[in-house]
Protein backbone atom coordinates (compact mmCIF):
# COMPACT_ATOMS: atom_id res chain seq x y z
CA UNK A 1 0.00 0.00 0.00
CA UNK A 2 2.85 2.37 0.80
CA UNK A 3 4.43 1.89 -2.62
CA UNK A 4 1.11 2.53 -4.34
CA UNK A 5 0.55 5.68 -2.27
CA UNK A 6 4.02 6.96 -3.13
CA UNK A 7 3.40 6.26 -6.82
CA UNK A 8 0.04 8.00 -6.73
CA UNK A 9 1.58 11.02 -4.97
CA UNK A 10 4.43 11.13 -7.50
CA UNK A 11 2.01 11.03 -10.42
CA UNK A 12 -0.34 13.55 -8.79
CA UNK A 13 2.52 16.03 -8.41
CA UNK A 14 3.50 15.49 -12.05
CA UNK A 15 -0.05 16.14 -13.23
CA UNK A 16 -0.38 19.25 -11.07
CA UNK A 17 2.93 20.50 -12.46
CA UNK A 18 1.79 19.94 -16.07
CA UNK A 19 -1.46 21.78 -15.38
CA UNK A 20 0.52 24.61 -13.77
CA UNK A 21 2.75 24.84 -16.85
CA UNK A 22 -0.24 25.20 -19.16
CA UNK A 23 -1.80 27.83 -16.91
CA UNK A 24 1.41 29.84 -17.12
CA UNK A 25 1.78 29.77 -20.89
CA UNK A 26 4.12 26.83 -21.49
CA UNK A 27 3.38 24.98 -24.73
CA UNK A 28 4.27 21.29 -24.94
CA UNK A 29 4.32 19.24 -28.13
CA UNK A 30 1.82 16.34 -28.17
CA UNK A 31 4.76 14.19 -29.28
CA UNK A 32 6.38 14.22 -25.82
CA UNK A 33 5.37 13.37 -22.26
CA UNK A 34 6.68 13.79 -18.73
CA UNK A 35 7.44 10.25 -17.57
CA UNK A 36 8.14 8.40 -14.34
CA UNK A 37 11.66 6.95 -14.73
CA UNK A 38 12.29 6.00 -11.13
CA UNK A 39 12.73 2.37 -12.10
CA UNK A 40 15.83 3.53 -14.00
CA UNK A 41 17.05 5.65 -11.09
CA UNK A 42 16.31 8.85 -13.00
CA UNK A 43 13.25 10.30 -11.27
CA UNK A 44 11.29 12.17 -13.90
CA UNK A 45 12.27 12.45 -17.53
CA UNK A 46 10.79 13.37 -20.89
CA UNK A 47 9.97 10.73 -23.51
CA UNK A 48 8.91 10.89 -27.14
CA UNK A 49 5.49 9.30 -27.72
CA UNK A 50 5.70 9.84 -31.48
CA UNK A 51 8.57 10.01 -33.93
CA UNK A 52 10.23 13.44 -33.83
CA UNK A 53 12.18 14.98 -36.68
CA UNK A 54 15.30 17.11 -36.42
CA UNK A 55 14.70 20.76 -35.44
CA UNK A 56 11.17 20.24 -34.12
CA UNK A 57 9.95 22.44 -31.30
CA UNK A 58 9.43 20.25 -28.25
CA UNK A 59 8.21 22.88 -25.81
CA UNK A 60 8.48 26.58 -25.07
CA UNK A 61 8.43 28.46 -21.78
CA UNK A 62 7.58 32.17 -21.52
CA UNK A 63 10.28 34.22 -19.87
CA UNK A 64 7.66 35.32 -17.34
CA UNK A 65 7.45 31.68 -16.17
CA UNK A 66 11.19 31.41 -15.50
CA UNK A 67 11.86 31.64 -11.78
CA UNK A 68 14.31 34.50 -11.27
CA UNK A 69 14.82 37.18 -8.67
CA UNK A 70 12.68 39.49 -10.79
CA UNK A 71 9.76 37.10 -11.32
CA UNK A 72 9.70 36.03 -7.66
CA UNK A 73 7.95 37.98 -4.93
CA UNK A 74 11.23 38.92 -3.27
CA UNK A 75 10.95 42.67 -2.55
CA UNK A 76 13.44 44.80 -4.46
CA UNK A 77 14.75 46.39 -1.28
CA UNK A 78 15.68 43.00 0.15
CA UNK A 79 17.40 42.00 -3.09
CA UNK A 80 19.31 45.29 -2.95
CA UNK A 81 20.45 44.44 0.58
CA UNK A 82 21.85 41.12 -0.60
CA UNK A 83 23.32 42.60 -3.79
CA UNK A 84 24.50 39.26 -5.20
CA UNK A 85 22.78 37.37 -8.08
CA UNK A 86 23.52 33.90 -6.70
CA UNK A 87 22.54 34.65 -3.10
CA UNK A 88 19.61 36.72 -4.32
CA UNK A 89 18.15 33.78 -6.25
CA UNK A 90 18.68 31.48 -3.25
CA UNK A 91 16.85 33.97 -1.03
CA UNK A 92 14.03 34.33 -3.56
CA UNK A 93 13.60 30.55 -3.68
CA UNK A 94 13.69 30.29 0.12
CA UNK A 95 10.90 32.86 0.18
CA UNK A 96 8.75 31.09 -2.43
CA UNK A 97 9.27 27.69 -0.81
CA UNK A 98 8.42 29.05 2.64
CA UNK A 99 5.14 30.53 1.38
CA UNK A 100 3.89 27.03 0.58
CA UNK A 101 0.42 27.11 -0.91
CA UNK A 102 0.67 30.88 -1.01
CA UNK A 103 3.40 30.77 -3.65
CA UNK A 104 2.61 30.82 -7.35
CA UNK A 105 5.52 28.37 -7.76
CA UNK A 106 4.17 25.68 -5.39
CA UNK A 107 3.46 23.08 -8.10
CA UNK A 108 6.96 23.60 -9.49
CA UNK A 109 8.69 23.18 -6.12
CA UNK A 110 6.73 19.96 -5.59
CA UNK A 111 8.57 18.25 -8.47
CA UNK A 112 12.02 19.49 -7.51
CA UNK A 113 14.16 17.21 -5.30
CA UNK A 114 14.20 17.60 -1.53
CA UNK A 115 17.56 15.86 -1.09
CA UNK A 116 20.80 15.83 -3.05
CA UNK A 117 23.74 13.45 -3.20
CA UNK A 118 26.27 16.10 -4.15
CA UNK A 119 29.53 16.28 -2.13
CA UNK A 120 28.19 19.45 -0.48
CA UNK A 121 26.26 17.07 1.79
CA UNK A 122 28.97 14.44 2.33
CA UNK A 123 30.69 13.85 5.66
CA UNK A 124 34.39 14.51 6.09
CA UNK A 125 35.00 10.76 6.00
CA UNK A 126 33.16 10.49 2.70
CA UNK A 127 34.99 13.48 1.21
CA UNK A 128 38.27 11.75 2.08
CA UNK A 129 37.46 9.18 -0.62
CA UNK A 130 37.90 12.00 -3.15
CA UNK A 131 41.33 13.02 -1.85
CA UNK A 132 43.57 14.13 -4.67
CA UNK A 133 40.79 15.33 -6.93
CA UNK A 134 40.52 19.11 -7.33
CA UNK A 135 36.76 18.71 -7.07
CA UNK A 136 37.12 18.72 -3.27
CA UNK A 137 38.38 22.31 -3.31
CA UNK A 138 35.52 23.38 -5.58
CA UNK A 139 32.70 22.24 -3.27
CA UNK A 140 32.77 25.50 -1.33
CA UNK A 141 30.82 24.37 1.72
CA UNK A 142 32.68 26.68 4.12
CA UNK A 143 32.26 29.71 1.87
CA UNK A 144 28.58 28.86 1.36
CA UNK A 145 28.03 28.55 5.11
CA UNK A 146 29.77 31.89 5.64
CA UNK A 147 27.64 33.59 2.99
CA UNK A 148 24.43 32.15 4.41
CA UNK A 149 25.28 33.06 8.01
CA UNK A 150 26.50 36.58 7.25
CA UNK A 151 24.43 37.70 4.27
CA UNK A 152 21.26 35.67 3.88
CA UNK A 153 19.93 34.45 7.23
CA UNK A 154 20.35 37.83 8.99
CA UNK A 155 18.31 39.48 6.23
CA UNK A 156 15.63 36.80 6.50
CA UNK A 157 15.52 37.45 10.26
CA UNK A 158 15.18 41.19 9.62
CA UNK A 159 12.01 40.63 7.55
CA UNK A 160 9.87 38.07 9.40
CA UNK A 161 6.72 39.57 7.92
CA UNK A 162 7.99 38.78 4.41
CA UNK A 163 9.40 35.29 4.95
CA UNK A 164 7.01 34.13 7.67
CA UNK A 165 9.54 31.72 9.18
CA UNK A 166 10.49 33.44 12.42
CA UNK A 167 9.87 30.22 14.33
CA UNK A 168 12.46 28.25 12.34
CA UNK A 169 15.93 27.67 13.77
CA UNK A 170 19.13 28.80 12.10
CA UNK A 171 19.91 25.14 11.41
CA UNK A 172 16.66 24.79 9.51
CA UNK A 173 17.40 27.93 7.54
CA UNK A 174 20.92 26.71 6.76
CA UNK A 175 19.49 23.45 5.47
CA UNK A 176 16.92 25.29 3.35
CA UNK A 177 19.56 27.63 1.92
CA UNK A 178 21.78 24.66 1.05
CA UNK A 179 18.85 22.87 -0.56
CA UNK A 180 17.98 25.89 -2.71
CA UNK A 181 21.62 26.50 -3.58
CA UNK A 182 22.03 22.89 -4.65
CA UNK A 183 18.81 23.10 -6.66
CA UNK A 184 20.19 26.10 -8.52
CA UNK A 185 23.53 24.35 -9.06
CA UNK A 186 21.82 21.28 -10.51
CA UNK A 187 18.92 22.82 -12.41
CA UNK A 188 19.38 26.53 -13.13
CA UNK A 189 20.25 27.87 -16.56
CA UNK A 190 22.33 30.88 -17.60
CA UNK A 191 19.85 33.26 -19.13
CA UNK A 192 20.93 34.72 -22.44
CA UNK A 193 19.28 37.68 -24.12
CA UNK A 194 19.73 37.11 -27.86
CA UNK A 195 17.85 38.95 -30.54
CA UNK A 196 14.77 37.19 -31.87
CA UNK A 197 16.32 37.40 -35.34
CA UNK A 198 19.39 35.34 -34.40
CA UNK A 199 19.73 32.23 -36.46
CA UNK A 200 20.03 28.76 -35.04
CA UNK A 201 23.68 28.70 -36.13
CA UNK A 202 24.37 31.89 -34.17
CA UNK A 203 22.77 30.33 -31.06
CA UNK A 204 24.19 26.87 -31.57
CA UNK A 205 25.82 26.82 -28.15
CA UNK A 206 22.46 27.44 -26.45
CA UNK A 207 22.93 27.75 -22.72
CA UNK A 208 26.32 26.04 -22.74
CA UNK A 209 28.50 29.05 -22.09
CA UNK A 210 32.14 29.35 -21.17
CA UNK A 211 32.38 29.34 -17.38
CA UNK A 212 33.97 32.80 -17.15
CA UNK A 213 31.27 34.28 -19.37
CA UNK A 214 28.44 32.52 -17.51
CA UNK A 215 29.52 34.01 -14.19
CA UNK A 216 28.37 37.43 -15.39
CA UNK A 217 25.01 36.14 -16.63
CA UNK A 218 21.85 35.96 -14.54
CA UNK A 219 20.56 32.52 -13.60
CA UNK A 220 17.01 31.26 -13.64
CA UNK A 221 15.01 28.11 -13.04
CA UNK A 222 13.26 27.08 -16.27
CA UNK A 223 10.30 24.81 -15.46
CA UNK A 224 10.07 21.66 -17.59
CA UNK A 225 13.46 22.30 -19.23
CA UNK A 226 15.01 20.94 -16.04
CA UNK A 227 12.95 17.75 -16.25
CA UNK A 228 15.18 16.50 -19.08
CA UNK A 229 17.94 14.15 -18.04
CA UNK A 230 21.39 14.75 -19.49
CA UNK A 231 23.61 12.48 -21.54
CA UNK A 232 26.78 13.48 -23.36
CA UNK A 233 26.41 10.71 -25.97
CA UNK A 234 22.64 10.57 -26.41
CA UNK A 235 22.05 14.33 -26.37
CA UNK A 236 19.24 15.05 -28.83
CA UNK A 237 17.81 18.42 -27.73
CA UNK A 238 19.01 21.95 -27.02
CA UNK A 239 17.53 25.06 -25.49
CA UNK A 240 17.35 28.26 -27.54
CA UNK A 241 16.51 31.77 -26.45
CA UNK A 242 14.03 34.14 -28.06
CA UNK A 243 12.86 37.58 -27.03
CA UNK A 244 9.91 36.52 -24.91
CA UNK A 245 10.39 32.77 -24.47
CA UNK A 246 12.88 29.92 -24.41
CA UNK A 247 12.42 26.97 -26.76
CA UNK A 248 13.64 23.40 -26.54
CA UNK A 249 14.23 21.86 -29.97
CA UNK A 250 15.31 18.49 -31.20
CA UNK A 251 18.77 18.42 -32.80
CA UNK A 252 18.35 14.98 -34.38
CA UNK A 253 15.49 12.58 -35.11
CA UNK A 254 14.07 10.92 -31.98
CA UNK A 255 12.08 7.68 -32.33
CA UNK A 256 8.85 7.10 -30.44
CA UNK A 257 9.67 5.70 -27.01
CA UNK A 258 13.10 7.34 -26.94
CA UNK A 259 14.13 9.60 -24.08
CA UNK A 260 14.87 13.26 -24.75
CA UNK A 261 18.26 14.26 -23.40
CA UNK A 262 19.89 17.61 -22.80
CA UNK A 263 23.66 17.88 -22.34
CA UNK A 264 25.83 19.52 -19.69
CA UNK A 265 28.64 20.15 -22.17
CA UNK A 266 32.18 18.81 -21.79
CA UNK A 267 32.18 18.46 -18.00
CA UNK A 268 34.62 16.11 -16.28
CA UNK A 269 33.12 13.33 -14.15
CA UNK A 270 34.20 15.10 -10.97
CA UNK A 271 32.26 18.23 -11.90
CA UNK A 272 29.19 16.18 -12.83
CA UNK A 273 29.31 14.72 -9.32
CA UNK A 274 29.89 18.11 -7.70
CA UNK A 275 27.05 19.81 -9.52
CA UNK A 276 24.48 17.08 -10.02
CA UNK A 277 25.23 14.36 -7.49
CA UNK A 278 25.86 11.38 -9.75
CA UNK A 279 28.50 10.00 -12.09
CA UNK A 280 28.30 8.46 -15.53
CA UNK A 281 30.86 7.03 -17.91
CA UNK A 282 29.38 9.25 -20.63
CA UNK A 283 31.41 12.20 -19.31
CA UNK A 284 34.66 10.30 -18.62
CA UNK A 285 36.18 11.39 -21.99
CA UNK A 286 36.22 14.91 -20.54
CA UNK A 287 38.06 13.96 -17.34
CA UNK A 288 40.94 16.24 -16.41
CA UNK A 289 43.53 16.46 -13.66
CA UNK A 290 44.27 19.86 -12.21
CA UNK A 291 47.94 20.63 -11.66
CA UNK A 292 48.78 23.65 -9.52
CA UNK A 293 51.33 26.23 -10.54
CA UNK A 294 52.91 25.81 -7.12
CA UNK A 295 53.49 22.10 -7.71
CA UNK A 296 55.13 22.85 -11.06
CA UNK A 297 57.39 25.44 -9.43
CA UNK A 298 58.34 23.09 -6.60
CA UNK A 299 59.25 20.27 -8.96
CA UNK A 300 61.14 22.62 -11.29
CA UNK A 301 63.14 23.95 -8.38
CA UNK A 302 64.03 20.43 -7.31
CA UNK A 303 64.71 18.88 -10.73
CA UNK A 304 66.27 21.85 -12.53
CA UNK A 305 68.13 23.24 -9.53
CA UNK A 306 66.66 26.69 -10.14
CA UNK A 307 67.31 29.09 -7.30
CA UNK A 308 64.46 31.20 -5.94
CA UNK A 309 65.54 34.38 -7.75
CA UNK A 310 65.71 32.76 -11.18
CA UNK A 311 62.44 30.95 -10.63
CA UNK A 312 60.64 34.12 -9.55
CA UNK A 313 62.13 36.04 -12.48
CA UNK A 314 60.65 33.63 -15.00
CA UNK A 315 57.29 33.30 -13.29
CA UNK A 316 56.99 37.06 -12.90
CA UNK A 317 57.75 37.58 -16.59
CA UNK A 318 55.03 35.13 -17.63
CA UNK A 319 52.61 36.84 -15.27
CA UNK A 320 53.38 40.20 -16.90
CA UNK A 321 52.69 38.61 -20.29
CA UNK A 322 49.29 37.40 -19.11
CA UNK A 323 49.87 33.66 -19.59
CA UNK A 324 50.34 32.53 -15.99
CA UNK A 325 47.55 30.53 -14.31
CA UNK A 326 47.09 29.38 -10.72
CA UNK A 327 46.45 25.85 -12.00
CA UNK A 328 46.39 23.97 -15.29
CA UNK A 329 44.27 21.08 -16.52
CA UNK A 330 45.76 18.09 -18.27
CA UNK A 331 43.16 16.06 -20.11
CA UNK A 332 42.69 12.58 -21.49
CA UNK A 333 44.64 12.23 -24.78
CA UNK A 334 42.70 11.55 -27.95
CA UNK A 335 39.63 13.66 -27.14
CA UNK A 336 39.00 16.11 -29.97
CA UNK A 337 36.82 18.33 -27.77
CA UNK A 338 39.28 18.78 -24.90
CA UNK A 339 42.97 19.59 -25.41
CA UNK A 340 45.46 17.41 -23.56
CA UNK A 341 48.00 20.09 -22.61
CA UNK A 342 47.20 23.78 -22.87
CA UNK A 343 49.37 26.32 -24.63
CA UNK A 344 49.77 28.17 -21.33
CA UNK A 345 51.12 25.05 -19.62
CA UNK A 346 53.52 24.41 -22.51
CA UNK A 347 54.76 27.99 -22.27
CA UNK A 348 55.30 27.72 -18.51
CA UNK A 349 57.34 24.51 -18.55
CA UNK A 350 59.28 25.67 -21.62
CA UNK A 351 60.17 28.89 -19.82
CA UNK A 352 61.32 26.96 -16.77
CA UNK A 353 63.55 24.58 -18.73
CA UNK A 354 65.24 27.19 -20.93
CA UNK A 355 68.83 28.12 -20.38
CA UNK A 356 69.32 31.46 -18.69
CA UNK A 357 70.91 32.84 -21.86
CA UNK A 358 67.92 31.84 -23.97
CA UNK A 359 65.47 33.19 -21.41
CA UNK A 360 67.30 36.54 -21.23
CA UNK A 361 67.11 36.86 -25.02
CA UNK A 362 63.42 36.02 -24.93
CA UNK A 363 62.77 38.58 -22.24
CA UNK A 364 64.72 41.27 -24.07
CA UNK A 365 62.57 40.76 -27.15
CA UNK A 366 59.41 40.60 -24.99
CA UNK A 367 58.50 37.28 -26.56
CA UNK A 368 57.16 34.04 -25.16
CA UNK A 369 58.39 30.47 -25.57
CA UNK A 370 56.64 28.55 -28.33
CA UNK A 371 53.52 26.73 -27.11
CA UNK A 372 54.85 23.26 -27.97
CA UNK A 373 56.68 20.98 -25.59
CA UNK A 374 60.44 20.78 -25.89
CA UNK A 375 62.02 17.47 -24.89
CA UNK A 376 63.29 18.85 -21.58
CA UNK A 377 59.84 20.27 -20.89
CA UNK A 378 58.20 16.90 -21.46
CA UNK A 379 60.65 15.42 -18.96
CA UNK A 380 59.86 18.11 -16.39
CA UNK A 381 56.13 17.64 -16.85
CA UNK A 382 56.62 13.91 -16.36
CA UNK A 383 58.16 14.55 -12.94
CA UNK A 384 55.29 16.92 -12.11
CA UNK A 385 52.58 14.43 -13.01
CA UNK A 386 54.28 11.61 -11.14
CA UNK A 387 54.30 13.86 -8.09
CA UNK A 388 50.65 14.62 -8.76
CA UNK A 389 49.80 10.92 -8.71
CA UNK A 390 50.90 10.64 -5.09
CA UNK A 391 48.17 13.07 -3.97
CA UNK A 392 45.33 10.63 -4.58
CA UNK A 393 43.74 8.55 -1.87
CA UNK A 394 45.46 5.24 -1.35
CA UNK A 395 43.56 2.04 -2.03
CA UNK A 396 43.14 0.78 1.52
CA UNK A 397 41.15 -2.44 1.22
CA UNK A 398 39.89 -2.30 4.82
CA UNK A 399 38.65 1.27 4.38
CA UNK A 400 37.09 0.35 1.07
CA UNK A 401 35.24 -2.57 2.67
CA UNK A 402 33.93 -0.30 5.42
CA UNK A 403 32.93 2.36 2.88
CA UNK A 404 31.02 -0.15 0.81
CA UNK A 405 29.05 -1.06 3.92
CA UNK A 406 28.36 2.39 5.35
CA UNK A 407 27.84 4.41 2.16
CA UNK A 408 28.28 2.19 -0.89
CA UNK A 409 26.75 4.58 -3.42
CA UNK A 410 28.90 7.56 -2.45
CA UNK A 411 32.02 5.40 -2.18
CA UNK A 412 31.37 4.04 -5.67
CA UNK A 413 30.95 7.53 -7.12
CA UNK A 414 34.11 8.79 -5.42
CA UNK A 415 36.02 5.76 -6.63
CA UNK A 416 34.97 6.36 -10.22
CA UNK A 417 36.03 10.01 -10.05
CA UNK A 418 39.43 9.22 -8.56
CA UNK A 419 40.12 6.25 -10.82
CA UNK A 420 39.13 8.30 -13.86
CA UNK A 421 41.63 11.01 -12.96
CA UNK A 422 44.32 8.46 -12.18
CA UNK A 423 43.80 6.98 -15.63
CA UNK A 424 44.16 10.43 -17.19
CA UNK A 425 47.58 10.74 -15.55
CA UNK A 426 48.60 7.29 -16.74
CA UNK A 427 47.56 8.12 -20.31
CA UNK A 428 49.26 11.53 -20.33
CA UNK A 429 52.44 10.10 -18.83
CA UNK A 430 52.53 7.49 -21.56
CA UNK A 431 52.25 10.25 -24.15
CA UNK A 432 55.00 12.26 -22.45
CA UNK A 433 57.22 9.19 -22.36
CA UNK A 434 57.25 9.18 -26.15
CA UNK A 435 57.83 12.92 -26.33
CA UNK A 436 60.72 12.95 -23.86
CA UNK A 437 62.86 10.55 -25.88
CA UNK A 438 65.08 12.77 -28.08
CA UNK A 439 66.24 11.50 -31.44
CA UNK A 440 69.60 13.11 -32.13
CA UNK A 441 69.19 16.86 -31.83
CA UNK A 442 66.98 18.41 -29.20
CA UNK A 443 63.56 18.09 -30.80
CA UNK A 444 60.28 19.76 -30.14
CA UNK A 445 57.14 17.66 -30.14
CA UNK A 446 53.76 19.02 -30.97
CA UNK A 447 51.07 17.92 -28.57
CA UNK A 448 47.45 18.86 -28.33
CA UNK A 449 47.37 22.41 -27.08
CA UNK A 450 44.89 25.20 -26.79
CA UNK A 451 43.03 27.30 -24.30
CA UNK A 452 41.16 24.30 -22.88
CA UNK A 453 38.11 26.50 -22.40
CA UNK A 454 35.14 24.14 -22.24
CA UNK A 455 31.50 24.78 -22.91
CA UNK A 456 29.47 23.90 -19.83
CA UNK A 457 26.27 24.54 -17.88
CA UNK A 458 26.70 27.11 -15.17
Amino acid sequence: MTGTAETDDFQAKSQSFLAWLQQHGTTISPKIELADLRQDGCGRGVLAVQDIEDDEELFSVPRTSILTIETSTLPAEINAQINDPWLGLITAMVLEHSKGEGSAWKAYFDVLPERFDTPMFWSEEELAWLRGSAVVDKIGRLSADKAFSERVIPIIRQHPEVFGIADRSDDDLFALCHRMGSTIMAYAFDLEKPSAEQSREEQDDGWEEDEEESESMSKGMIPFADMLNADGYLNNAKLYYEEDRVVMKSIKPIPAGGEIFNDYGSLPTGDVLRRYGYVTSNYSPYDVVEVSQQLIRDVAKEQLKLNDNLLEQRVHYLEEQGVLEDAYDVARPGNEDVETISEELCILVNALTMSQTDFDKLQTKEKLPKPVLATASAELLTFVLRKRQVAYATDDSSNAALAKTTSPHRWSMAYRVVEGERQVLIDVLETLKKLSQPTGEKRKADVDSGSMKKKQRG
